[in-house]
């Protein structure tokens, strides 16, 4: 029986692949791999295609519903939501890194709505 053939890396076709990209499926060596920090799963250049254009529509979504949560806590809630999803989509290289910031502030801004709302149901809940 013969051995498959080793996959080699496009841009070091000298050295083997050790994985591919999580997003377009490239074999990557050891050297691609080496410091691309938080996507690590990501080819070069999806590496750079999420770090940039502008965020995406839901990452700013993620935000004004987080801001309009201080008018109601639901809207707040929805925001946490959007912005984890955000989050996620940019971490596995389907969402540009630049909706990072948006989406962060997004989902933290939504934690303090879920905390406040728990507040104001225990302190209601007090007073009966």
């Amino acid at each position: 029986m013969d051995a498959a053939p080793a996959a080699l890396c496009p841009r070091h076709p000298e050295t083997l692949a050790e994985g591919t990209c999580t997003r377009c499926g490239t074999f990557t060596c050891g050297l691609c791999r080496k410091g691309l920090g938080v996507n690590q799963g990501l080819c070069p250049s999806c590496q750079d295609l999420s770090r940039s254009g502008k965020p995406s529509g839901r990452a700013m979504l993620s935000l004004v519903f987080a801001t309009v949560g201080f008018c109601g806590f639901v809207p707040g809630i929805v925001g946490l939501v959007l912005g984890q999803k955000e989050l996620n989509a940019i971490e596995a290289g389907k969402a540009p890194g630049a909706g990072r910031d948006p989406a962060l502030i997004a989902r933290n801004l939504g934690w303090f709505h879920v905390v406040m709302f728990f507040l104001l149901l225990l302190g209601l809940y007090t007073h009966l």
